[in-house]
């Protein structure tokens, strides 16, 4: 059950996580380092983050001029990809903004998600800020995606992906539809630190995936999905975006 928390506790959390990180929170921070829910603050004490933060006595999001349109949205869409861990669904979009006014409408955020190389400007607003790992991964994997895409008329789509993946000096070969997923569901099962070393699109993982099994097969640790690989062969498969 969620801890009840008054007007004053809040606002008291929100002083503390501002101090320790230079004087300003965001709520995507402020939430991940209190454990507290969105909906214990917005939709019951305040309509928007920026009237949280400003009854805290804190700064604002100001800015000396206004943001352009898309500058507006990749800070919170990465936030929110970041808490979901994964890209956005249209309900998920949808039950944020329902939540939080502030955050933009999903028809803003169609229209300029599907521009191009959106992927890629979120993947480099994400890179090395420490809270947007996750974000930053995700953004990598789908920018990768779309570069590997076929253009129209080309060739067929994509289905999946063939991943390869570190565990210790073991490397991990198979597919998914989603390699950040994967990714997640195999590192809890593994001894050592697991790393997503690099994702293939393709129009046929299966096949994709027993054609590296094969390329492999004098490595391959016993009947696993395993392999002890050299730096070649880890540049043949990195080598590949689509295949």
């Amino acid at each position: 059950m969620a801890t009840v928390m008054t007007k004053e506790q809040i606002l008291s959390d929100i002083r503390r996580v501002a101090k320790q990180r230079g004087g300003r929170v965001s709520l995507d921070a402020y939430l991940a380092a209190t454990g507290i829910k969105e909906h214990q603050l917005l939709g019951t004490f305040w309509a928007t983050w920026n009237e949280a933060v400003a009854e805290a006595g804190l700064p604002t999001s100001r800015f000396a001029r206004p943001k352009t349109e898309e500058s507006s949205i990749i800070e919170p869409f990465a936030g929110l990809v970041e808490r979901l861990k994964k890209w956005p669904t249209q309900n998920e979009l949808l039950l944020k903004r329902r939540r939080d006014g502030s955050f933009p409408s999903l028809k803003v955020i169609r229209r300029l998600s599907q521009a191009p190389a959106f992927a890629s400007k979120l993947a480099a607003y994400c890179t090395d800020r420490e809270t947007l790992s996750m974000a930053a991964r995700i953004a990598t994997e789908r920018m990768n995606a779309e570069d590997a895409a076929p253009p129209l008329g080309g060739r067929t789509p994509i289905h999946g992906y063939v991943y390869m993946m570190r565990s210790g000096r073991r490397h991990k070969i198979g597919h998914t539809v989603s390699p950040a997923s994967r990714h997640r569901e195999v590192r809890p099962d593994l001894p050592d630190p697991t790393t997503l070393v690099h994702t293939i699109a393709t129009d046929d993982p299966v096949g994709i995936e027993a054609y590296w099994h094969r390329r492999f097969s004098s490595k391959r640790v016993r009947e696993t999905g395993f392999f002890t690989l050299d730096a070649l062969d880890l540049a043949a498969f990195k080598h590949r975006k689509y295949q």
